[in-house]
């Protein structure tokens, strides 16, 4: 029997520590793999939030990042309605640097949808309007969309309504016509404005938000 056996606290404390770490590195390796996927080949990638805001005291805000073969860069661009207009330009990083980078932005914004959502109808507060763009070079390929919406969070919690309308001749009146109706809720258009305006490292995102109060915003 050895003569200072290992307290029970302190072995468990040590076997949760081990469990954490190795789910902590399950979830970094595919992320360190998806950023080196992006970052190691000559690419281009750009991706954009624009935020048109019809009331208040903040005119437009832009929400620009890229990553040209292997550097991310990213930029914060808002005016108000007295004129005054402040740019926050981030200092370019390789994408492999640790901390925040565009290529795994990339493949955030990729797995929220933003080549898939369509353009929406004015719904909701119609009175801000967003619009993203990517664009994506790898190689000789290439590719590029933009959509527009309105209120996020109305088509999160409310959505609209896709009707669908079916003549079958077989049945009799009034079964002739049938009318279906389908509630699209779509929680990725908030889930892709969240990740614009989360996106950067603290320092960056501490002066987005102070040039938004600078410019009459609340916070």
């Amino acid at each position: 029997m050895p003569r200072n056996p290992i307290p029970p606290v302190i072995l468990i404390l040590t076997l949760l520590a081990l469990a954490g770490a190795y789910l902590w590195y399950q979830r970094l390796v595919p992320r360190y793999a998806a950023t080196r996927e992006v970052a190691a080949q000559r690419s281009e990638v750009r991706l954009g939030l624009q935020v048109r805001h019809e009331r208040g005291p903040i005119v437009e805000e832009d929400y620009e990042m890229s990553n040209t073969d292997g550097v991310s860069s990213s930029m914060f661009r808002a005016a108000n309605r007295g004129g005054v207009q402040i740019t926050i330009q981030e200092r370019p990083r390789k994408s492999l640097e640790e901390g925040t980078n565009v290529a795994f932005f990339f493949q955030e914004a990729v797995a929220d949808g933003i080549w898939d959502l369509p353009s929406r109808p004015p719904r909701g507060d119609t009175s801000t309007r967003y619009e993203i763009h990517i664009y994506q070079l790898t190689g000789n390929a290439h590719g590029s969309r933009r959509f527009a919406f309105t209120d996020p969070q109305y088509w999160k919690t409310t959505g609209g309504h896709q009707f669908q309308i079916k003549l079958d001749k077989k049945k009799p009146l009034p079964d002739l016509l049938q009318l279906k109706s389908t509630v699209l809720v779509e929680p990725r258009y908030q889930k892709l404005v969240e990740d614009f305006r989360a996106f950067g490292p603290p320092a960056f995102r501490a002066k987005v938000a102070a040039a938004r109060v600078r410019l009459g915003a609340r916070s």
